[in-house]
């Protein structure tokens, strides 16, 4: 899934911007992995693998929206590291509270995968378009 990610958000860009869109969604995956090795070392001490694997997709997922509208790198590296360490951090304790509260059972890990880093994907992809700078000229 890692390696398939990247071609799937470029799958319908334009192929000019297509090379950006892969460059800037495995920096992504990949700052999320770090961070959610990060958060996850913090947590527990140690690494837990599920929260690991789980939450290195949800740096995809967050830059799906705006892939293509950033431009730094650097931007794919933050919003992937966000990414990381929020949906470890739901993995950890959000999982368990949901469950016991609501009795919400989770098997997948679709709220904290999907769930959280899609809304803030929506939201920093609003932040960006409502950033974006026209460059075009008529």
């Amino acid at each position: 899934m890692y390696l398939y990610w990247p071609s799937f958000n470029a799958a319908l860009a334009p192929a000019i911007n297509q090379q950006r869109i892969v460059v800037n969604t495995a920096l992504s995956m990949s700052a999320s992995c770090i961070g959610a090795c990060s958060t996850a070392r913090l947590i527990h001490g140690k690494l837990d693998m599920e929260i690991v694997l789980n939450a290195t997709l949800a740096g995809g997922v967050i830059i799906g929206a705006c892939v293509d509208m950033i431009v730094d790198p650097f931007a794919s590296i933050i919003v992937g590291s966000a990414a990381g360490i929020i949906s470890a951090i739901g993995f950890a304790y959000l999982t368990g509270a949901l469950k016991k509260t609501i009795g919400l059972h989770d098997t997948c890990g679709v709220h904290n995968l999907h769930g959280i880093p899609g809304i803030l994907g929506g939201i920093i992809s609003a932040i960006t378009a409502a950033t974006a700078v026209n460059t075009f000229k008529n």
